[in-house]
């Protein structure tokens, strides 16, 4: 959240600033001739990160940066890596609420996508958001000596440009963050892949040929249905607040599930559980029931409902209560 507060007076000649933040840049920069705003801006590179772009606003305590910042990355044994980040600063009592929702919008896009997006797509989503805000804050700068009803006008207008331009930043961060997920969530996949063929190898005498054969069927149906919906470019259902981890084990479940749903199918149709009639033909029977598991494991809503459908009281729930006439 972007917040204000008094602006104290910059330490005398000779004092070392430390750690210093925007609110002492931004009256370094103010102050007539500007004869500490090096000394203080080297001090706040070397706690806060290099400065990349700076905007100050010449008519009223206001600054936004974007700075390269180190962090500790949450992966590969915490070493650090180079992100990033904007910088605000801007003396509230000269804004408007609509502008102070805008750097809100802004600065919450950008602490969220900054986790999850890495590399060149988090910089431009930083510079996006950086250009936009210093864009707002010269606009509200110019209009600091406005009248009253026409600054209100301007800033709204400038206001509502912004929120429409940060609102499309996210949209295309969402839709980066969506590919890096659906990027791991395919390398669950294959990775589920390999460990099923090892285990139908593994298990291939003690289980059957046909069992074998509707593994390895529902599998690749699985692998088909998320490849369809790839390649057809609809959304694979991934959850963006789930870990990197977890986005893998979905994708290694989801052939899995494919896999077990095929050879379930197989069980129920063999013992009678699904009615579904059976070729007589011993060559048609291994291709019939490869195709089931095929479906199986390609459409999981088809699975499940012909799985529920062999539960005690399926039939009965299922029925149709026959229509009554006007005097039943």
């Amino acid at each position: 959240m972007v917040v204000s507060r008094k602006i104290e007076a910059l330490p005398g000649p000779g004092v070392q600033v430390d750690c210093p933040c925007v609110v002492d840049l931004v009256d370094a920069h103010r102050q007539s001739g500007r004869p500490r705003f090096a000394e203080i801006r080297a001090a706040y590179e070397n706690s806060q990160g290099k400065i990349l772009e700076e905007y100050y606003a010449p008519h009223f305590p206001a600054a936004v940066l974007l700075v390269a910042a180190k962090e500790k990355a949450e992966v590969n044994g915490g070493a650090e890596r180079i992100v990033l980040k904007m910088r605000l600063y801007y003396d509230a009592r000269k804004s408007t609420t609509d502008v102070d929702d805008v750097f809100r919008l802004a600065r919450r896009v950008e602490r969220k996508y900054s986790v999850l997006l890495r590399g060149e797509t988090q910089d431009i989503l930083v510079r996006g958001i950086y250009t936009t805000a210093a864009v707002l804050l010269s606009v509200l700068d110019a209009m600091v000596c406005s009248e009253r009803k026409r600054k209100r006008e301007r800033v709204r207008a400038a206001a509502a440009s912004a929120r429409k331009e940060i609102r499309q930043i996210e949209q295309n961060a969402r839709d980066a963050a969506l590919d890096r997920a659906l990027i791991r969530y395919l390398g669950g996949l294959a990775a589920g892949f390999v460990l099923a063929i090892v285990v139908v190898i593994t298990l291939k005498a003690e289980i059957g040929p046909q069992l074998t054969t509707c593994l390895v069927a529902g599998a690749i149906g699985a692998i088909l249905s998320v490849m369809t919906r790839t390649t057809n470019r609809q959304r694979v259902r991934v959850g963006l607040g789930q870990g990197r981890f977890v986005i893998f084990l979905s994708g290694s479940f989801r052939l899995i599930i494919g896999a077990i749903f095929g050879a379930a199918t197989f069980v129920l149709v063999s013992v009678g559980l699904l009615p579904i009639a059976v070729p007589p033909a011993a060559e048609k029977m291994n291709l019939f029931f490869a195709g089931l598991a095929f479906l199986a494991g390609f459409s999981e809503r088809w699975a499940q409902d012909a799985i529920v459908r062999t539960l005690p009281g399926a039939a009965d729930r299922n029925a149709v209560e026959p229509a009554r006439g006007k005097d039943g």
